[in-house]
């Protein structure tokens, strides 16, 4: 059983037509990636200016949907590309109350897998739905931003609201 070399070419069309239907299922003909990089017409892009510089944070889903999180990265709108992070940005939790976040230093994917080089506009980080974050950077006021939440569809319901003291 399998291919000899009097068969690979036929073995290898019928795998390829089996990967082109695979390919055909998929959204936008990608195979669902936990991470990627978005692609450019991607209505998940969302971005926030990072004042006197010519970078953006761009923040997108990256089929993190069922984990509550959102990747984001370092983006220059002038030359439409993806950088890796400056050497002297650095990204810190914000502590907020039901947060597991201690103030600490979040680290891109790349630098927690102990990756020592990242091919320019390769690095990413990710956080969770609702995150508070702050950028720091030479020179500069630190930036604050949050990570968004997304919309949840919910069953009609009413809402209790809180009462001063009981009578």
């Amino acid at each position: 059983m399998g291919a000899s070399d009097a068969t690979l070419l036929k073995y290898n069309d019928m795998l390829n037509k089996k990967w082109d239907v695979i390919l055909s299922r998929a959204p936008n003909g990608r195979l669902p990636t936990l991470g990627a990089k978005p692609l450019p017409n991607d209505k998940s892009i969302q971005h926030y200016p990072i004042p006197n510089s010519p970078l953006v944070i761009r923040i997108w889903d990256s089929g993190m949907e069922q984990y509550g999180q959102y990747c984001f990265d370092f983006f220059d709108l002038v030359n439409d590309i993806a950088v890796n992070a400056p050497d002297d940005y650095k990204i810190w939790h914000i502590p907020y109350p039901g947060q597991l976040t201690y103030g600490e230093h979040l680290v891109s994917w790349e630098a927690a897998m102990h990756v020592t080089t990242v091919p320019v506009g390769e690095e990413k980080y990710s956080a969770q739905e609702g995150s508070w974050l702050v950028l720091t950077r030479s020179n500069a006021t630190p930036l604050g931003f949050q990570i968004p939440f997304r919309p949840r569809s919910m069953v009609r319901m009413d809402f209790a609201e809180p009462h001063a003291a009981i009578p």
